[in-house]
């Protein structure tokens, strides 16, 4: 086996194992060091295969002379890799602490780790078989995740997340055996794989347009597009924090990055580009954003009401993706980046509050937050950084790419100025839901007792967590200018 192949296997496979080591007798006495090593080794290993792989299509099993399994560190692929090297031992870190107080954590661990490699292999998939096999091992190895607590309002959110799930990637299968007949190659090129003279010849456009959007709605389900996305406000908030963050924050790009390979790999966005499906998910994603700030806005649980907010932000990548242009592209991949670090941190800065504050409370409201700044300063500061750079404020990587989004939706006409109209009623609504939190933390009122006040000590490995991710959130708008460079040099020069 080359290097290369050892490079680009190493960050999907090495996660995998150890994690399902963890199964079996522990290597190491303490599983908190044994899964930080494991994975904090993985990150780097990440970083490193990112920097140095060629790039080279690595074919791990040949099945037939078409099918395989296969991966490719390609940029988009190394670009979210990256992302999710950067957010998971840093959610880890985090869990050491506050599942102390949730067993068991040997179950969830070994799920966890596992879930890290899977996410990477979503990611780095150089087929569309490979992408759907990743793609359905992501959906049985987070509900664990989910079905923690092994309570019956969690076993009901399992429930509804596999029903999901599952419906999601049957619409998908079927996308996968017509693309496997009508393209001249299983491989995602850029540009796509179709091919067209057979289609035109077969006067199959019709046909290969109508499966495009099954597809598209099917893998849309794990990024909570209307009208999969029920399972997302059930699921996130019954899973312990640490498993709502990166089901939030990363878990659901990978329905985002599926959409994505299918649209510029697969499919192309020329085939795309002014059709009925371009068309139809674009109001699909505007109605998913309307109705999830809608209902994050009108929800008082705290972890719903984040949950509804990611339904509505990840549409704005959906949305951006498929105006299909370069400024679309590159307000797509950092609104990935902004909310992925926005979201996780504010599922964190959550946790801390139950975990501190609420303890043994069966709900957890917004409004019994008053105060909880001046016991939680750093906490309640992590939560409002995160939450401007989700509403969208100036020099804030959420502001950044929707600024992205609304420059290339300027050039669809009405449908575009639609979008533009709906995306400042979002961010109007998620001011409206985000920042009463805030002022109620750092400003109860003068009816306030401040005499029950008392102050609290942050754990340093849930503080830096939070700390980095509410930063990186902010660097995201600062840093937009290099983004957005890499973006157009190594992934829109090829795409477009």
């Amino acid at each position: 086996m080359t290097s290369n192949a050892i490079m680009t296997l190493a960050p999907v496979l090495f996660p995998i194992v150890t994690g399902f080591a963890l199964f079996s007798r522990p290597i190491f006495e303490d599983r908190h060091v044994y899964v930080g090593v494991m994975t904090f080794l993985t990150s780097a290993i990440t970083f490193f295969s990112a920097i140095m792989t060629t790039g080279e299509l690595i074919t791990l099993w040949k099945i037939t002379d078409t099918l395989s399994i296969a991966f490719r560190f390609d940029y988009p692929a190394r670009a979210f890799a990256c992302l999710v090297a950067f957010i998971w031992p840093l959610v880890t870190l985090y869990a050491f602490e506050y599942l102390r107080r949730r067993p068991p954590v040997d179950r969830f661990y070994a799920f966890f780790l596992s879930t890290f490699g899977i996410l990477i292999g979503v990611a780095a998939a150089g087929n569309l078989l490979t992408l759907y096999l990743f793609y359905e091992l992501m959906t049985f190895m987070t509900l664990p995740l989910v079905m923690h607590s092994q309570q019956r309002e969690a076993i009901r959110a399992t429930v509804s997340y596999l029903l999901y799930s599952l419906t999601g990637a049957a619409l998908a299968l079927g996308g996968f055996f017509f693309f496997q007949v009508y393209g001249v190659s299983m491989d995602f090129t850029p540009g796509g794989v179709l091919d067209m003279a057979r289609i035109t010849a077969e006067k199959n456009e019709s046909m290969l347009l109508t499966v495009t959007f099954l597809t598209l709605v099917g893998f849309g389900a794990k990024a909570g597009l209307v009208p999969l996305h029920a399972w997302l406000p059930t699921a996130h908030p019954v899973a312990p924090t640490p498993a709502s963050a990166v089901l939030s924050g990363l878990i659901t790009k990978a329905g985002v990055i599926a959409m994505f390979r299918v649209v510029y790999y697969v499919v192309g966005a020329d085939f795309l580009r002014g059709t009925w499906v371009q068309q139809a998910i674009l109001l699909m994603a505007l109605l998913t954003i309307f109705t999830g700030s809608m209902m994050a806005y009108a929800e008082k649980h705290l972890k719903k009401r984040i949950a509804w907010s990611t339904v509505s932000q990840v549409s704005y990548v959906v949305f951006a993706m498929m105006l299909l242009n370069p400024l679309g592209i590159t307000g797509a991949v950092l609104q990935i980046a902004a909310h992925a670090m926005s979201k996780s941190c504010l599922f964190l800065s959550a946790g801390v509050v139950i975990y501190f504050t609420l303890e043994g409370a069966n709900y957890h409201y917004a409004d019994q937050l008053r105060g909880v700044g001046k016991e939680l300063p750093i906490t309640m500061t992590c939560f409002a950084l995160a939450s401007i750079s989700l509403i969208g404020l100036p020099v804030t990587g959420g502001f950044v790419a929707k600024w992205y989004m609304a420059s290339g939706a300027l050039g669809l006409g009405k449908l575009g100025i639609t979008g533009i109209i709906i995306l400042m009623i979002s961010a109007l609504l998620t001011a409206g839901y985000l920042l009463p939190i805030v002022t109620d933390a750092f400003f109860p009122g003068e009816d306030y007792n401040y005499s029950r006040l008392v102050p609290l000590r942050l754990p340093w490995n849930m503080k830096i967590p939070l700390l980095l991710l509410s930063v990186g959130a902010v660097a995201a708008g600062l840093f937009a200018g290099v983004i957005g460079e890499f973006v157009s040099a190594k992934i829109i020069s090829v795409l477009l």
